[in-house]
């Protein structure tokens, strides 16, 4: 085949050893094929830099394109939802439109998702953070794909990126607890989820450790994941807590909602008998029956941010790439305004 020549399907089926339906399955319907061979056809995919060109009819060149992707992303998260909201706000802004991918959580399936958006020709992705951002970043651009991060920022990246400073926020929720008297508090989340949490965990501790010299009494209740059910397993393990703090911080709303439903289940009220504060300040958190304090980390704004340093990116022949780092706000309500007497 001359260097000149487009590579086409026919290609790739004949260097995989496979047949050309199995080669259409794994683009088109991967669930259907067996994982050893998916990862052998999207190896030769990737070795043969074949792009599928599905939206060629309408798309000539990322410049022009009149899409953004946005990969990643959870649309059942109310995160990842606000972020989805911002994105297609800077999109409709500028009078394009953003074909959203959820992502795979494993290699094999992320670099089908990867091509699959080259083959639309896409004028940039944007991409959420989760654990395989890096890889996405490193597998879109190696397609030639414009990139901007968001909700992470990557060292030594050659992309945009926008995030939320989530260290300050641990440190400003853990100040509140403070200020309002509390000198035993418990934490509540999963350092190892990711390096949003993990940012989270050690501002708030850092505050707490250096608050009057290590006054404060401070328990963690690590958990696995973020969901409801994991605050239920904290709040139950709270209870075994003696002497019983005063407060609790929790790093994700989902988190501080199981851990209120088992503290209600058990009597205990908040927060007369302890102060309940969150992370995410999600829609429910002013609706809750005791409206809970909660950093606000502002998802809408971020995914503006990312959509329109995207739309400038690929607009300019020469950019420089910008690293942007947004200030969290602590929404103060009725879950941490008393203290016990």
């Amino acid at each position: 085949m001359r260097p000149s020549q487009r590579v086409g399907i026919k290609d790739v089926a004949r260097t995989a050893g496979v047949s050309i339906g199995t080669v259409s399955n794994v683009l088109n319907h991967p669930e259907v094929v067996s994982p050893p061979t998916r990862s052998l056809v999207m190896s030769v995919v990737d070795s043969l830099s074949y792009v599928r060109l599905a939206g060629a009819r309408q798309l000539r060149g990322n410049a022009s394109s009149q899409l953004l992707a946005l990969y990643g992303v959870d649309v059942t998260d109310p995160r990842d939802a606000s972020l989805a909201a911002g994105v297609e706000q800077a999109a409709e802004d500028a009078g394009l439109g953003v074909l959203m991918c959820g992502g795979g959580r494993e290699t094999g399936r992320m670099r089908h998702d990867v091509a699959l958006l080259a083959s639309y020709q896409v004028r940039g992705v944007i991409v959420a953070t989760f654990a395989e951002t890096e890889r996405t970043v490193a597998a879109c651009t190696e397609r030639g794909m414009a990139c901007v991060v968001a909700g992470q920022g990557l060292a030594a990246a050659d992309t945009c990126s926008v995030t939320v400073d989530d260290h300050t926020g641990g440190r400003v929720a853990a100040a509140h607890l403070i200020a309002q008297g509390h000198r035993s508090v418990v934490v509540v989340g999963d350092p190892g989820s990711g390096p949003m949490m993990r940012q989270r965990y050690r501002g708030a501790m850092e505050c707490l450790k250096e608050s009057r010299n290590g006054a404060v009494r401070v328990t963690e209740l690590a958990t696995e994941g973020t969901s409801v059910g994991a605050g239920r397993d904290a709040g139950q393990r709270l209870l075994g807590v003696v002497p019983r703090p005063t407060a609790v911080l929790c790093f994700h709303d989902l988190l501080t909602l199981g851990l209120m439903q088992a503290l209600h289940e058990a009597g205990i009220r908040v927060p007369h008998d302890v102060a309940v504060a969150g992370y995410e300040d999600l829609a429910f958190a002013a609706a809750s029956v005791v409206p809970l304090t909660s950093v606000r980390r502002p998802a809408h704004t971020m995914g503006m941010r990312a959509g329109r340093l995207l739309i400038e990116h690929t607009a300019q022949d020469a950019h420089e790439h910008v690293h942007e780092v947004l200030t969290p706000e602590l929404v103060v309500r009725r879950s941490t305004l008393s203290i016990p007497a």
